[in-house]
């Protein structure tokens, strides 16, 4: 049986909206980066778990107290789904039935609970909130100041922080910031590269923000900024090793991981990792099943990717898989 330790760590997860899926390639969706892989990389090896319930991609995920939450997406409507101790259960169902949303979740006395923020519903973005707190199921919370879709958001203490995303049709560049505490949202300097289908976690006190693209398959990004609370600026990083839209990503071991994403001529299996001690970029195992609109996660020191879509635009898979990175 899996011990999870006590841990918080969230995942955005970013995916196309629904269209017509071109086929699919069996191999990675580019040539390799030419970047250094982890010096332990070939003593890891991801290994298969438990299967979703309920196959869907462009979900909305995140962690609280061991336990991850998995929240809508296309072919989930308003389904939840947790995985604890090796097993999937079934949640209380989300008020909407919502694709691309947001999710974050709050470890504190005030604010604690699983957070969902927007998303799409019915192909339209919405503002509205919701909280789930253990057995007193969802509440309702501020909505955001605008609709949005398909962004990431990022927990730091009380606050979550909204980056990237769209607006039905548009970019939308304001970073929100929600105060789980005292139930307000104030906005904060925007992202520097508007971007939707990004990916983003918290590192060293800082929500940083990798890939994504503008509206378009056709126009994905490796950019990589960060956010600093302290500051209310952004500092641009290196660039990511691929450009890709549809990923998800986390953070553990003090690191940013980036898994999975899309193109026009298939999905990506690439799986990066950046090291703020050396400021590089560097690889680890590519997924074994590639997939874009998945759940990146991590629970302690282990890796999870959920779910998702196994060939561009509106398609489902229930694979899970797991990395032990110690």
């Amino acid at each position: 049986m899996m011990r999870l330790p006590l841990a918080l760590v969230l995942f955005v997860i970013a995916c196309a909206p629904p269209q017509p899926a071109p086929a699919a390639r069996g191999g990675p969706a580019s040539p390799a980066p030419t970047i250094a892989a982890t010096p332990s990389i070939t003593a890891l090896a991801w290994r298969r778990i438990a299967d979703l319930p309920t196959p869907r991609s462009e979900i909305a995920a995140a962690v609280l107290r061991g336990v991850i939450y998995v929240v809508g997406g296309l072919g989930g409507g308003n389904l939840v789904e947790t995985y604890a101790n090796e097993r999937w259960s079934a949640g209380p169902r989300y008020p909407l039935t919502v694709d691309h949303a947001m999710a974050a979740a709050v470890d504190t006395q005030a604010g604690a609970g699983i957070y969902v923020f927007g998303g799409n519903t019915n192909g339209v973005a919405t503002a509205r909130s919701f909280r789930l707190l253990g057995d007193q199921g969802w509440r309702e919370v501020a909505a955001m100041p605008a609709p949005r879709a398909q962004g990431a958001a990022v927990a730091i203490g009380e606050k979550i922080y909204v980056v990237g995303g769209a607006a039905t049709d548009r970019l939308v560049s304001p970073t929100y910031v929600y105060d789980s505490a005292a139930d307000r949202w104030t906005t904060a300097a925007p992202i520097p590269t508007p971007r939707d289908h990004l990916g983003a976690a918290a590192l060293g006190g800082r929500v940083c923000a990798v890939g994504g693209r503008r509206l378009s398959l056709l126009q994905n990004l490796a950019a990589f900024e960060c956010y600093d609370p302290s500051t209310d600026g952004w500092t641009a990083m290196a660039d990511a090793p691929t450009a890709r839209g549809g990923i998800g990503a986390a953070s553990a071991g003090g690191r940013l991981i980036v898994a999975g994403g899309e193109q026009p001529a298939g999905t990506f299996r690439e799986v990066e990792v950046f090291d703020p001690a050396t400021g590089r970029w560097s690889r680890l195992p590519d997924l074994v099943n590639p997939r874009h609109g998945l759940g990146v996660v991590a629970v302690g020191s282990t890796l999870f990717v959920i779910g998702g879509g196994p060939v561009p635009g509106a398609s489902q898979t229930a694979v899970c898989e797991a990395l032990d990175l110690r």
